[in-house]
C-alpha cells in the first residue's frame, strides 16, 4: 500500500470525521496534542495546511492498520472458492486431504455454478505482491484492476497447485455455524456438477464404504469412483478405478 499523492489523499480524507479522529488519537498518543477532540477540530479549520502536513507525516503509522482493516472488511463481504486443475499432487493431498486419508471431488467446469459472478478463473502466479495505491477512487480502471489482481494473484511458489478461483458475495450464500463458533458460508452444488470422487491412498475401510454407498445412490449414480495410489518407486500418485457393486 502506498500513496501516489499523499497531500491530495490527506486533504480528501480529513473531511471524514473518522480520519480526523484517527489523526487526533495519533497526535495525543505521541504527546503532540493535549485537549478535546472538538478543540482539535477547531484547530484543523484554522490551520488546514499545517494539519494536512501533519497527516501526511503520520500516514505510514496508519498503513499497516489500514491494510488489516481493509482485508477484514473485504472478508465480511466476499468469499473465494478455490479449486485445482490437478489431483495428482502429493503436496496437495497432504495439505488439503487429511494427509492422504480424505478424498478429492471432481467437478464439471461447464456447470452453471461456475459461471456465476465473474466465473471460475485461473490464478495468476506472480513474484511480487499486488500493490494498492490508496489514492485510487472506487470505480476507476485502476481500482477494478487491483480488485481483480487481489483475488486472482498468488505467489509463484504455489504454481504447482494450478489453482482456479471464483468469488461470491457472502450475502448470497447460506450461513451456517461451525464447530469453533464462527459462521461459515456455503455454496450449493447441483448433483450433476460432480463427476468423480477419488479416495486417498490412506483412507480407512469405513470411510471408503461410506463413500461407496453414497455414490451408488441417485443422484450420484453417474459419478466415477477411483482410488489414489502412491507409486512404490517414484514420488508419483497413480489412480485405479473402483468397481461399483451393490
Amino acid at each position: 500500500m502506498f500513496y501516489s499523492d499523499p497531500v491530495r489523499y490527506a486533504e480528501k480524507h480529513l473531511e471524514n470525521e473518522s480520519a480526523l479522529k484517527w489523526l487526533y488519537d495519533s497526535q495525543c498518543s505521541l504527546g503532540k496534542f493535549r485537549g478535546s477532540f472538538s478543540k482539535f477540530k477547531e484547530l484543523t479549520i484554522r490551520h488546514k495546511s499545517k494539519v494536512v502536513e501533519t497527516f501526511v507525516g503520520v500516514l505510514p503509522l496508519g498503513t499497516a492498520q489500514a491494510e488489516k482493516e481493509f482485508l477484514d472488511e473485504v472478508s465480511k463481504l466476499f468469499g473465494v472458492l478455490c479449486l485445482s486443475k490437478r489431483r495428482d499432487s502429493i503436496l496437495m493431498w497432504g495439505h488439503y486431504c487429511d494427509k492422504p486419508s480424505g478424498l478429492v471431488i471432481g467437478f464439471d467446469s461447464s456447470s452453471t455454478v461456475f459461471h456465476q459472478e465473474k466465473g471460475l478463473q485461473p490464478v495468476d502466479y506472480v513474484k511480487e505482491r499486488v500493490v494498492f495505491d490508496a489514492c485510487w477512487e472506487n470505480g476507476t480502471p485502476e481500482m477494478d484492476s487491483y480488485n481483480h489482481k487481489l483475488i486472482f494473484s498468488k505467489s509463484d511458489a504455489w504454481s504447482y497447485e494450478q489453482e482456479f478461483r471464483q468469488f461470491f458475495w457472502l450475502s448470497k450464500l447460506k450461513p451456517q455455524p461451525l464447530d469453533d463458533g464462527t459462521v461459515g458460508h456455503f455454496l450449493s452444488f447441483p448433483a450433476e456438477a460432480i463427476v468423480s470422487v477419488t479416495l486417498g491412498p490412506r483412507c480407512s475401510p469405513e470411510f471408503e464404504k461410506d463413500v461407496h454407498e453414497t455414490v451408488m445412490k441417485p443422484p450420484f449414480s453417474n459419478v466415477k469412483l477411483d482410488r489414489a495410489i502412491l507409486n512404490e518407486d517414484a514420488f508419483v500418485i497413480e489412480f485405479e478405478p473402483i468397481e461399483l457393486k451393490p
